[in-house]
């Protein structure tokens, strides 16, 4: 794979036989997906006709008939048991899930913003079976994995600001994130006292605080 980002996409795309890979770019998670046996059909689609053309030139000829390109603006109508979107703000991704016709059972979700408005919009639909961050090429990465279900749990606060997985064992670069928010928030409110500052540093706080503090 081309990175660490869209490797760990793949690991956790789980067996599926129709996989949409929205906003599929160059491709290479629905193509690595094909490859490993994990999606038995990728739908790859793009709101951009180059995108999808790099996509096709990317698929090697012994899979290209597993898979369908699809110019458009998110799911529409399409059906997948399984979704990956990423590398695109919350809202979009919320935009693209609410005007889809059949929602998957599972999706594999990277906001690169408005993670929180992506879990609440999840939550009373999905169970979020893992939602860990990741450090890599110098940027934080949110990582969603969310299956439907008929009977959601509701997040806590501390949950649905950082991802409720983080706070399930040991995760560096979690530990990490809240060091670096704590240092760079305290600077902050050194120049000026600013109430949205202070209440995102004491949630980073009270995070560190339920991890047993930063190591």
């Amino acid at each position: 794979m081309k990175s660490k980002r869209l490797n760990q996409l793949v690991d956790l795309i789980p067996r599926c036989d129709v996989l949409a890979d929205v906003g599929c770019d160059h491709g290479y998670v629905g193509i690595e997906a094909l490859l490993r046996n994990i999606a038995q059909r990728v739908l790859f689609v793009d709101v951009s006709e180059m995108s999808l053309k790099k996509a096709r030139d990317n698929t090697p000829d012994d899979v290209r008939f597993r898979c369908k390109y699809i110019c458009r603006d998110g799911l529409g109508e399409l059906e997948a048991d399984g979704a990956v979107i990423a590398g695109m703000g919350g809202l979009e991704i919320i935009s693209i899930l609410s005007n889809a016709k059949f929602l998957p059972q599972t999706l594999i979700l990277q906001p690169n913003r408005n993670q929180k408005d992506v879990r609440k919009y999840l939550e009373t639909r999905y169970t979020i079976d893992y939602d860990r961050m990741m450090y890599c090429g110098g940027i934080f990465y949110n990582m969603i994995v969310a299956v439907r279900t008929d009977h959601p749990v509701a997040l806590n606060e501390l949950e649905l600001e950082f991802g409720k997985t983080n706070f399930v064992g040991y995760n560096k670069d979690f530990y990490l994130y809240l060091d670096k928010e704590q240092v760079k928030l305290k600077k902050i409110l050194n120049d000026c006292n600013d109430p949205e500052v202070s209440a995102k540093l004491s949630l980073i706080e009270r995070a560190i605080a339920v991890l047993g503090g930063s190591k």
